[in-house]
């Protein structure tokens, strides 16, 4: 057993939830691997020390670096869109809880991007693995910036960012231990998941960044301006625009 798999037996939260961790000294992408799996598992994880090919939402390529960022998937069984429509919500509330253990007070740009003084710190990217009349699963890919210095957003010449990129070792001025993060990051995500909707949602709101903002919601092809005013229970985003009240189930803000 290696000894990140210890660390999920000798924890009962832990142990309870996951499957297993695979863990990988490279890959293409956690959540590439993931979805080629013959065999899919509800909590089985897969946990890479260096991503080369990494993406985000509309395949925007997804920058990681060997232990210096967190390249993490976790597969999940879900019974129906109602169900899985929560997890990136899940993903994100996990993810705040789990840098506010490190002193950071991150906020989230809905539906999951986590943003520190507005830079973006992790981003989680949720796909659906669907099969007619067979197990349904949902991958939840998950990318921290643990340990890069501004170089390494630099040195990427070709890289874009729709959002100024930032770290955990720039914001506290030192390393992070990557196990321990990926222990937090673990634990974090099964209690959130278990916890009942309410109060899922009530932790969402009180750190979404988004809330009272005039934003552009990209859907598909179109484009919808509004403030955004609340998020319902099943995770959609309510959107006040000129001429009505719209809820957005899915989508990508653009501008903020």
């Amino acid at each position: 057993m290696n000894k990140l798999n210890k660390l999920i037996s000798d924890d009962q939260v832990l142990s309870e939830f996951y499957e297993h961790l695979i863990v990988l000294s490279e890959v293409d992408s956690t959540n590439n691997f993931a979805k080629n799996l013959n065999e899919k598992k509800h909590g089985v994880c897969i946990y890479s020390e260096n991503q080369k090919f990494g993406y985000g939402r509309n395949n925007r390529k997804w920058i990681s670096h060997k232990n210096k960022s967190i390249a993490l998937s976790i597969i999940l069984k879900y019974k129906n869109n109602e169900e899985s429509s929560l997890i990136p919500l899940i993903s994100a509330v996990a993810i705040r809880k789990t840098l506010f253990e490190f002193d950071i007070d991150a906020k989230i740009k809905w539906p999951n991007d986590i943003l520190v003084d507005s830079k973006k710190i992790s981003g989680i990217l949720c796909e659906l693995d669907y099969k007619a009349d067979s197990e349904n699963f949902i991958i939840v890919g998950i990318g921290v910036n643990v340990n890069f210095e501004k170089t390494d957003f630099l040195n990427n010449p070709k890289m874009k960012y729709n959002i100024e990129p930032t770290s955990m070792s720039l914001i506290l001025n030192k390393t992070v231990n990557m196990e321990d993060i990926l222990h937090k990051i673990l634990k974090n995500f099964a209690s959130s998941f278990k916890v009942n909707r309410s109060e899922l949602i009530s932790y969402y709101k009180k750190y979404w960044f988004d809330k009272d903002k005039n934003i552009e919601v990209l859907l598909g092809n179109n484009l919808i301006k509004g403030t955004a005013i609340d998020i319902k229970k099943n995770g959609s985003l309510i959107l006040k625009t000129k001429n009505e009240t719209k809820e957005v189930a899915s989508g990508e803000i653009i501008s903020f």
